[in-house]
C-alpha cells in the first residue's frame, strides 16, 4: 500500500472527517499546518471566517483565532489532560499506527515510525508492551512488534472496538 503523504492524509484515509479537536490537537502534536486547518475547518462563522482569512504575518496569531473557531462552534477548546482533549489524542495516534502498519515498511521502519508517534504524540500504558525503544547510548535500534500494534488497534474498550470511538 502506498503511505499517505502527510497526517492530515493518513487521519482522512484511517479516520475520517476531523472534528474540531481533531484539528486544535492535530496542530498542538505539529501534524496539521496553519492551511491544512484553514481548509478543512468546518462551518461558517466569524471565527471560522476569520480564521481562513489569515495570512502573511496575521498567521502569527494563527492559534488564538483557531481557539476562537473551536470555542465559537463548540463552546470551548480541549486542552491537555481534558477528556476530549484525549480522545482526539487517541484518534490521532491509531490513525497513524493504522497507515504505519498498512504502509509497506520493513520492520526496522515500522519500528522508527512508532518510535516518533510515542516521541510526538505520547504512550498510554497499554501501547507499551509494542515497543523497544532505541538505545542511543548502546547503540541499539528501536523494535517493534506489529503482532502487539494490530492487537493494540483492535482492542476492546468495554466490549465495544475503541478505533473512532471516545477513549
Amino acid at each position: 500500500m502506498k503511505p499517505s503523504s502527510s497526517p492530515l492524509e493518513a487521519f482522512l484515509a484511517q479516520v475520517g472527517p476531523l472534528s474540531w479537536d481533531d484539528l486544535v490537537t492535530g496542530y498542538d502534536f505539529g501534524f496539521l499546518t496553519p492551511p491544512e486547518i484553514q481548509a478543512k475547518a468546518p462551518g461558517e462563522g466569524e471565527a471560522v471566517q476569520r480564521l481562513r482569512a489569515l495570512e502573511g504575518p496575521a498567521l502569527r496569531e494563527f492559534e488564538a483565532h483557531l481557539w476562537a473557531a473551536c470555542a465559537e462552534a463548540l463552546g470551548k477548546t480541549p486542552r491537555p489532560g481534558s477528556s476530549r482533549w484525549a480522545q482526539a489524542q487517541d484518534r490521532w495516534r491509531e490513525a497513524l499506527l493504522r497507515e504505519a502498519l498498512a504502509t509497506d515498511s520493513t520492520a526496522a521502519q515500522l519500528a522508527r515510525s512508532v518510535e516518533r508517534l510515542y516521541e510526538q504524540v505520547g504512550c498510554p500504558e497499554d501501547m507499551l508492551g509494542m515497543l523497544r525503544p532505541s538505545q542511543g547510548w548502546s547503540g541499539l535500534p528501536a523494535t517493534v512488534d506489529p503482532a502487539a500494534v494490530q492487537r493494540f488497534l483492535n482492542r476492546p474498550l468495554n466490549g465495544v472496538r475503541r478505533f473512532g470511538a471516545a477513549s
